[in-house]
């Protein structure tokens, strides 16, 4: 059965799914996603769980199409693009809005004459589950490159096509995951260097994200 596998095709999944990771509403919803979080670990975990959803819902995608012989309407992939749309304002607004409450929730302390301040930093939670909705929503709105060559990989066999599927999400974890690292690290390299910078570069990734998210439901 594995003789049958096309080691081409399979190479392209790879290559497809590590570019398709790095496409733009996949990084600002990554990245609005984590900007409340402080630690490398967090911030790389909420990226690796991004991809986990956007690879689930791929394959479930891909399983149904091979198994049942089904394509899905286009209308469905048109109604998941939107919706990834307004899913990227309201990231965006949240992240802003946690940054905003974040800056302005001050706690000062008075001893006489001197004064301390300081910002109230929320916990990193290991039960939240928004980057797997994330991922879902945007694997069932841009499946279009992971599906495309199904109908070329379809005449071998259901394990060839299944492992290209296999493949492809494992290039975007791949991708997104390094990614989440190296995000993580710049944002403690800023850190270093002045605390405000860090917030204006997350003030930044949440402006975007909602910018970005209006261009998707225009477009």
């Amino acid at each position: 059965m594995f003789e049958l596998l096309s080691y081409p095709l399979l190479a392209t999944g790879l290559g497809l799914g590590l570019l398709h990771a790095f496409d733009a509403d996949h990084i600002m919803a990554v990245s609005a996603l984590a900007n409340d979080e402080k630690k490398t670990k967090a911030i790389t975990r909420y990226a690796s769980m991004w991809a986990i959803g956007h690879g689930s819902v791929l394959l479930l995608m891909g399983g149904v199409a091979i198994l049942f012989g089904l394509a899905f309407p286009a209308a469905l992939s048109e109604w998941a693009e939107y919706f990834v749309g307004v899913m990227l304002i309201a990231l965006g607004a949240y992240s802003l809005r946690s940054l905003l409450k974040q800056r302005l929730h001050i706690n000062i302390h008075s001893h006489g004459d001197i004064h301390h301040a300081h910002y109230v930093v929320k916990e990193s939670s290991h039960h939240d589950h928004r980057p797997i909705f994330v991922g879902v929503a945007h694997g069932a709105a841009g499946s279009a490159p992971a599906l495309a060559l199904l109908p070329a990989i379809n005449h071998q066999s259901a394990v060839s096509t299944l492992l290209y599927l296999v493949i492809f999400s494992f290039g975007v974890l791949t991708s997104m995951t390094i990614f989440g690292t190296l995000l993580a690290y710049a944002q403690k390299g800023m850190g270093r260097i002045h605390t405000h910078l860090v917030d204006t570069f997350r003030a930044a990734i949440s402006i975007a994200t909602i910018f970005l998210g209006f261009y998707w439901v225009a477009g």
